[in-house]
C-alpha cells in the first residue's frame, strides 16, 4: 500500500483520488473511457511535450510513440481527472513553456541544441517546470552487443545531456548538482507505490539501478534515467512494460503536484 507521504497529501488536495496499490484501488461507478488513438491538441494546460533536436537519429533516439501510450495508459488504467495530452516541439518553440512536462530522449545520435533553445530551456526549468530525460536502447540484439545494455553511466546521450544543462545559458553550476533520487522520495509514491525504486526491467548489465536529478530551489526540475523505462512504455510485448508506464504514470502525478499545488486540476474533456 502507497505510503501517506507528502505527495499523497498533496493529492487530496488536489482532488485526485489518493494513491493506493492498484489491487486496492475502489471500484467506481463510472464507466473507464475508451481505449483509443490519442490526438495531439496544441491548447491542452497538462500536455507532455516530446523534446526534438537537431541531429538526432528517428529511429534511434526518438520514441515518438512512448508519450502517446502513456497518455492512453492514463485515460484508460487510472482515475487521475486531468486533461492530457501529448505533443512533439523543439525546444526552440515558446509552447513549452505551458508543457506540464518536457520529455528528452536519446541513444546514438549528436545533440546539437542553440542559443534560443537553451534559453527557452532554462527559463521553463527556472520556472517550474519538470524534465524527465532518458537514455534509452532499443531491444535489438545491436545494439545490445555494442552498448552492453541499458543501466550504463557515461554513454553518448548521457554525457551530451549533462554538458547541456552545465552550458552557462542553461543551469551553469547548478548542472552538475545530480543526486541520486533515494526509495523514499514522493516520486515514488505519487499514484504507484515504488517501495523498491524505479522499475529495471530495462537493464542488461548495466551499472546504474537509481535515478538522478537535479533541484532547483527544493523543487525536483530534472529527472535523468539510464534505465530504459519509456522504451516499454512503447513496446507492446516487453516484460514489465505494465509496471514501466505506472511509473510514467508516477511521473506525470508529480509533475501536477509540483505545478497545481494548492489550485484546482484541470479537468479531463
Amino acid at each position: 500500500m502507497v505510503s501517506q507521504r507528502r505527495a499523497s497529501l498533496l493529492l487530496a488536495l488536489l482532488l485526485v483520488i489518493p494513491a493506493l496499490a492498484q489491487d486496492e484501488r475502489p471500484s467506481v461507478s463510472i464507466p473507464q473511457p475508451k481505449r483509443q488513438r490519442s490526438t495531439p491538441t496544441p491548447d491542452s494546460t497538462s500536455t507532455i511535450v516530446q523534446v526534438e533536436y537537431n541531429y538526432a537519429i528517428k529511429d534511434r533516439d526518438y520514441l515518438l510513440s512512448a508519450p502517446e501510450e502513456l497518455v492512453r495508459f492514463i485515460r484508460a488504467e487510472t482515475e487521475l481527472e486531468v486533461s492530457l495530452s501529448w505533443r512533439i516541439l523543439a525546444l526552440h518553440d515558446r509552447s513549452i513553456m505551458d508543457a506540464l512536462m518536457l520529455y528528452m530522449t536519446g541513444c546514438d545520435g549528436e545533440m546539437r541544441i542553440t542559443q534560443p533553445e537553451k534559453k527557452n530551456l532554462a527559463q521553463y526549468l527556472q520556472n517550474g517546470g519538470l524534465l524527465f530525460a532518458e537514455d534509452i536502447l532499443p531491444l535489438g540484439a545491436n545494439l545490445r552487443r555494442s552498448r552492453g545494455g541499458a543501466g550504463i553511466a557515461g554513454t553518448a546521450f548521457d554525457q551530451q545531456f549533462k554538458t547541456l544543462l552545465k552550458d552557462p545559458q542553461v543551469l551553469g553550476s547548478k548542472g552538475k548538482d545530480w543526486r541520486k533520487l533515494p526509495k523514499n522520495d514522493p516520486l515514488y509514491s505519487a499514484y504507484f507505490d515504488f517501495s523498491d525504486g524505479p522499475p529495471l526491467s530495462g537493464i542488461s548489465q548495466g551499472n546504474v539501478s537509481a535515478l538522478e536529478a537535479i533541484e532547483i530551489k527544493g523543487r525536483t526540475a530534472v529527472i535523468f534515467s539510464d534505465l530504459n523505462i519509456s522504451w516499454f512504455w512503447a513496446s507492446h510485448n516487453a516484460p514489465g512494460r505494465n509496471r514501466s508506464l505506472q511509473f510514467g504514470t508516477n511521473l506525470v502525478v508529480f509533475a501536477l503536484i509540483q505545478k497545481y499545488a494548492g489550485r484546482r486540476l484541470p479537468v479531463r474533456r
